[in-house]
């Protein structure tokens, strides 16, 4: 990789700024001269190629046949080049900035096989060189010399190793910065849907809210009484009332608060045959004080009323990488649990007087508050 030629820099972002790369050396423009057919030429390389003042040269892009006198000094292109963000091309310092103020970074880098005696200089040099000429300086290759063959494409080979350095660097960042964003995509998408339901859920829609947060229980056991049943089959079913929630209650007076949100006609795979059953953590006001995420073991149960059969059991343990068993921003985060609870064929088996019974019990080991 090459050291640190003076004028022999590359832009942060190369093909964004393709208009103000030398066509000869390949490098951004250090004091650029516009030929006639509007394409840029570093000012030493344009002395570079005409070396014989006699001689014409095609242009490296177009091939059109120019003169000496048809080359002109490109102040737009300078100022430009000059407020440009580079990176230094040695690999081995993290220094960024713009062109300009490159001319004041002191690099100490070493010099690669192939560059020329003045390509890597010295602090000390540098400040000695700064003194002498206030211009920036590349070797350029002469046309139709036996150095171009070494000396532009080599500085060639060069501009593209920067080039692709550079791409390098900036698809890394875009790929951290599309994680972010799905990242933070998912995490909205979650939120809105939560506010959504929490917005459009009043009671006799398509679900209804939790409508109180007096807890009514503290130990993190919920037994919750839900009356009419078949009523709330069918309306889930027309799509009237598709969920409901449960009174909240805690796992501790100082703990976590919690809903129970249940969908008569089931939810995602349970859709159309299931009572499907989930756990809500909700905002409570000692939320600051508690470990997150949310870790506990949920065992969800179905009992018979009438105590002739076993009850139905199912316990879940969160996914501490859910958004669900984060620490709520919101006043309800998106509800997690078993979508394939009970099935409908099971269910008349379990109700009494169009009631059914359902417990939650929340495992308190290892809280520590």
């Amino acid at each position: 990789m090459m050291g640190k030629l003076r004028g022999s820099v590359m832009p942060m972002d190369p093909l964004g700024k393709m208009g103000l790369l030398c066509q000869a050396c390949g490098f951004l423009l250090a004091n650029p001269q516009q030929a006639e057919c509007g394409h840029r030429y570093c000012r030493r390389c344009v002395k570079g190629l005409f070396r014989d003042t006699e001689k014409i040269v095609s242009c490296f892009t177009c091939n059109k046949v120019l003169h000496l006198k048809e080359f002109h000094s490109d102040k737009a292109a300078e100022n430009d080049a000059l407020d440009t963000q580079i990176a230094c091309p040695n690999f081995d310092c993290r220094w960024t900035g713009t062109l300009k103020s490159y001319q004041e970074h002191l690099c100490l880098p070493a010099a690669p096989i192939g560059t020329t005696k003045d390509a890597t200089l010295t602090p000390g040099d540098q400040i000695e060189s700064k003194e002498k000429e206030a211009h920036w300086t590349v070797t350029a290759p002469v046309m139709g010399s036996p150095s171009l063959n070494i000396e532009a494409v080599q500085l060639r080979m060069e501009a593209l190793e920067l080039m692709v350095a550079s791409l390098r660097r900036q698809l890394n960042q875009q790929v951290s910065n599309v994680k972010t964003l799905q990242h933070s995509c998912s995490q909205y998408e979650e939120l809105l849907k939560i506010s959504q339901e929490i917005r459009n859920c009043p009671h006799g829609t398509k679900g209804s809210g939790p409508s109180s947060q007096e807890l009514v229980s503290t130990d993190g056991i919920l037994i919750w009484k839900v009356e009419n049943f078949s009523k709330l089959l069918k309306d889930a079913k027309s799509g009237k009332r598709q969920s409901i929630f449960s009174p909240a209650f805690a796992t501790h007076p100082f703990g976590y608060r919690l809903y129970v949100r249940l969908y008569p006609d089931g939810d995602g795979v349970g859709k159309g045959g299931h009572l499907s059953l989930f756990l809500a953590l909700a905002k409570g006001p000692y939320d600051d004080i508690l470990p997150w995420p949310f870790r506990q073991k949920v065992t969800f149960s179905l009992l018979d009323p009438m105590r002739r059969k076993s009850p139905l059991v199912e316990t879940f343990l969160p996914d501490p990488q859910s958004t669900s068993f984060q620490q709520p921003h919101q006043r309800l985060n998106v509800a997690s649990g078993s979508p394939l609870f009970a099935s409908h064929v099971e269910i008349p088996s379990y109700l009494k007087d169009d009631t059914l019974y359902l417990k939650v019990v929340v495992d308190l080991t290892g809280i520590d508050i």
